[in-house]
């Protein structure tokens, strides 16, 4: 999965979620918090399954602020006739998301942003930040 998508979301919540993409996710996938920004996650029905069945046996101290913190505003999503999905206000309010969106495929996942923070986060990124992080990881 990859490419940037722009889209709006309406009043009630909804958004258009790119047809590429859907192609990709199916029918039914999941969205959730993200661990790591300010944004929203989108899962495959596989990697949600995969990521629930990897929290199971693990240390509760662990397991259950992240269980709380990912499943607990998670909703899972069926685009309509449109292609349009609704994303519940919980994780609309978490990541900021009003009016305009940013969805960005992520290889075996995707994102959605709010697009002033995508602009944000982008512009706080540089050639020299992205090169040194390659370099860390052996790229």
């Amino acid at each position: 999965m990859y490419g940037e998508y722009e889209h709006t979301v309406d009043a009630k919540g909804r958004m258009n979620f790119p047809a590429k993409l859907r192609d990709e996710f199916g029918e039914h996938f999941f969205i959730a918090k993200s661990f790591n920004e300010k944004c929203l996650t989108v899962y495959t029905r596989e990697a949600w399954e995969k990521l629930r069945e990897d929290l199971k046996g693990k240390p509760s101290k662990v397991a259950l602020p992240i269980e709380r913190f990912l499943f607990g505003s998670a909703c899972e999503a069926e685009p309509d006739k449109q292609g349009r999905i609704a994303i519940a206000p919980a994780l609309r309010a978490y990541a900021g998301i009003t009016a305009e969106v940013v969805v960005v495929g992520m290889n075996d996942r995707a994102e959605i942003w709010d697009k002033d923070a995508w602009v944000e986060y982008n512009t706080s990124l540089t050639p020299e930040n992205i090169a040194e992080m390659a370099g860390e990881i052996g790229l």
